[in-house]
């Protein structure tokens, strides 16, 4: 009943519930919204008439209701726009849908291959056909059960995810936001570390109870997106309204410097409630490099090389809230604390609550490393990094042998 399309001069012919038509109606741009609402009141009347039992099918309306919509949106394309379009989603609908190839859609409407090609191209870029790719996300309860009971922790999360080393990391952290959202408590300290999960992890949140935010490090580098400071605004705007952030980098290496830095009012002022943080996110550093070669770390390349040498001399392998740990636990460079900004280890072992979020099987020692220092109490990791820490020896095992 409805044309495919309407645009400011088209006319549409008005027929009425004994089906006579009427002269067409011109429609302009200012009556475009009453027309089409004039539209969705007769489209019932007219099913009402035909059954005056029964009122119009709910399925109908909607759909009727969801075409005039479209028209709406399409209102400001030119014929020749909507003709290609049309084409465009014929073609796409063929080639993705039914597996034709482009010979045969090219001979079927005859178009060149080339054109199809090109066609295809177009729909893609300007969004007509958007494709996306099932990167997992669903939690595996009996992977996550073993894993916890491996490490003796509160509550595991494990998530089966695949794709690219950073849809893994998405998923992993979309995934981190659930688990905090569902379990976080109006009222609490909610403690943010930093790091490339844990952006994936703010950025899914949509709602958290009213609780104050506050920053457990300095920032790092000079990427807002995944600076601490933006973490905890963005975190404080979704869920509560106090927010206290740490003005200052992560690492100074000149200590008078960092001493002084340190004793300015607004920054003491933080690190004087780090023992109210009930609740902390604390995301993995690895220093051990990935598959590719390339380190996990984005803490280890602020230091300077001497610091890096010191660290890799004592073994560290482990990272979090710049603190470097050695495979059973222990700090690698207690001397690294008068340069950072920071939580301390003490404060972090502290908080009832630590919930640990990684990614990629390469991370399973640090994992490890600070599950041995006492600093998890929860944790958040992908499937391949699970079976990995399942394979690992826990620390009583490595007593026994």
């Amino acid at each position: 009943m409805f044309p495919s399309v309407m645009n400011s001069g088209d006319s549409i012919d008005m027929i009425s519930p004994t089906r006579t038509s009427t002269p067409k109606m011109p429609i302009s741009s200012g009556r475009r919204r009453f027309v089409i609402a004039q539209l969705l009141h007769f489209e019932a009347s007219t099913c009402r008439q035909r059954n005056r039992t029964h009122t119009a099918p709910q399925h109908l309306l909607q759909k009727r209701c969801l075409t005039v919509l479209f028209c709406a949106q399409m209102s400001t394309l030119t014929h020749k726009q909507r003709t290609r379009n049309r084409l465009m989603i014929e073609i796409a609908r063929r080639y993705y849908f039914n597996d034709e190839s482009m010979v045969t859609i090219s001979a079927d409407l005859d178009v060149s291959r080339f054109r199809v090609a090109r066609l295809l191209k177009e729909a893609r870029e300007s969004g007509l056909v958007q494709i996306s790719l099932n990167t997992g996300g669903d939690n595996n309860s009996p992977l996550a059960a073993k894993l916890r009971d491996h490490l003796g922790l509160e509550s595991v999360v494990v998530v089966d995810a695949w794709g690219t080393k950073e849809e893994v990391r998405h998923q992993v952290g979309v995934n981190a936001g659930k688990h905090l959202a569902k379990t976080l408590q109006a009222g609490e300290t909610l403690g943010l570390t930093w790091g490339r999960t844990l952006t994936h992890m703010i950025a899914s949140l949509t709602s958290l109870p009213n609780v104050q935010v506050l920053q457990l490090t300095g920032h790092v580098g000079s990427n807002l997106n995944e600076s601490p400071v933006e973490l905890v605004r963005q975190a404080s705007l979704i869920g509560g309204n106090r927010a206290k952030a740490i003005m200052a980098p992560l690492y100074i290496d000149n200590l008078q410097a960092a001493q002084a830095l340190r004793n300015q009012v607004d920054i003491k002022e933080v690190f004087d409630l780090f023992d109210t943080v009930t609740t902390a996110i604390a995301a993995v550093g690895s220093f051990a490099p990935t598959s590719d070669g390339v380190t996990n770390s984005q803490f280890l390349p602020i230091l300077p090389p001497q610091m890096q040498d010191l660290l890799q001399q004592r073994g560290a392998i482990a990272e979090v809230c710049g603190l470097a740990f050695r495979a059973d636990g222990s700090l690698a460079a207690p001397e690294l604390g008068e340069h950072i900004f920071s939580i301390s280890a003490d404060q972090l072992r502290r908080i009832p609550r630590v919930i640990a979020i990684a990614s990629d099987p390469s991370k399973a020692d640090a994992v490890l490393a600070l599950w041995r220092a006492d600093l998890i109490s929860e944790l958040v990791v992908d499937a391949d990094l699970a079976e990995r820490l399942l394979a690992l020896p826990t620390l009583a095992a490595d007593s026994q042998s």
